[in-house]
């Protein structure tokens, strides 16, 4: 069993473990092997939880059943002895001495999934028992080109700054931090050389809100705030200290109700003329599983994407 960190429910129920029960070998990123998280189980650590009485044992059963839902997270992965959340780009930058820190302190802290649950462990400096995992996926395959062997790798790790399920969750917070984002890396191994390309993506950085009912599509809302713009300078301003230059690309439909919602974004971004704003109406163009159409956005966008090696894409 691999400890995951530990959550504290209530004084009187103490703390809980949290442990992964079984893993898969999901491949190979450099020289290390990366794993897959299959089953995770939280432990009690409190003996008195046997002495509890009728109304406290209800308490522990529905914290419990919260909890159990946090067991089936999926898409966990991590590696024993390489830190899967920075990226190539970023890792290369690094300063020699850092690389023999413990792991945790090496990571991103946004694509720490279990970074909350590590905090008794960094605080006691058990640094030996501490591994970050991601959340996101990772694969690897590799062919021969001209007898030469070439190893692509994806890897998608998701922020935890904003999490939630599709609906529930929109659009950005005060601090311009946007649902859902994640960021994708390509790798490419070839002869000796690496190529790592990033792309970036999330929900549109505006106060936004869908709020869930009966209907099959419920109705995207834009929340007026006196801090509009200024969650969006936020969001950007992150973004060109991690990643340097940003293109945004909007994909939403340019009618109804989403069309509102590009409207107000394309709006916004006419406050930062030094970030290239380009709308393509992805169901409109590539519906019907016509995705061959996706050439006219790249014809678009080739030339940017040459020179800065990366997009923005809102989603």
């Amino acid at each position: 069993m691999l400890l995951l960190g530990l959550i504290e429910l209530m004084s009187l129920l103490g703390s809980y473990v949290l442990v992964i029960t079984s893993r898969k070998d999901a491949g190979s990123y450099g020289a290390s092997t990366v794993y897959h998280a299959n089953s995770m189980k939280f432990l009690c650590c409190n003996e008195a939880i046997k002495h509890l009485t009728s109304e406290e044992k209800r308490d522990e059963a529905y914290f419990m059943s919260l909890l159990r839902i946090a067991e089936t997270t999926c898409g966990l992965y991590y590696s024993y002895d390489r830190d899967l959340t920075l990226n190539l780009q970023r890792a290369s930058k690094l300063a020699a001495g850092r690389v023999h820190k413990p792991l945790w302190k090496q990571a991103d802290p946004r694509f720490v999934w279990n970074r909350n649950l590590l905090e008794e462990l960094i605080e006691t400096k058990l640094d030996e028992f501490i591994t970050p995992l991601i959340q996101g996926s990772f694969q690897t395959e590799q062919f021969t080109l001209k007898d030469r062997l070439v190893r692509i790798t994806l890897f998608s790790r998701r922020c935890n700054r904003r999490l939630g399920t599709r609906m529930w969750r929109r659009g950005a917070n005060l601090e311009g931090a946007t649902a859902n984002f994640v960021e994708t890396e390509q790798l490419v191994e070839y002869e000796g050389l690496t190529s790592s390309f990033i792309q970036v993506r999330g929900s549109i950085p505006l106060l936004w809100e869908q709020i869930v009912d009966l209907s099959y599509k419920p109705r995207p809302s834009i929340i007026e705030h006196e801090e509009m713009t200024k969650v969006v300078e936020r969001h950007f301003h992150d973004l060109s200290q991690r990643y340097g230059d940003t293109m945004v690309i909007d994909l939403t439909d340019k009618q109804g109700d989403e069309g509102n919602l590009s409207n107000a974004f394309a709006a916004e971004m006419q406050n930062f003329p030094d970030i290239r704003y380009v709308h393509f109406d992805f169901h409109h163009i590539c519906g019907g599983g016509n995705f061959d159409n996706l050439q006219v956005l790249y014809d678009e966008i080739e030339e940017a994407i040459q020179k800065q090696g990366g997009v923005d894409i809102s989603l």
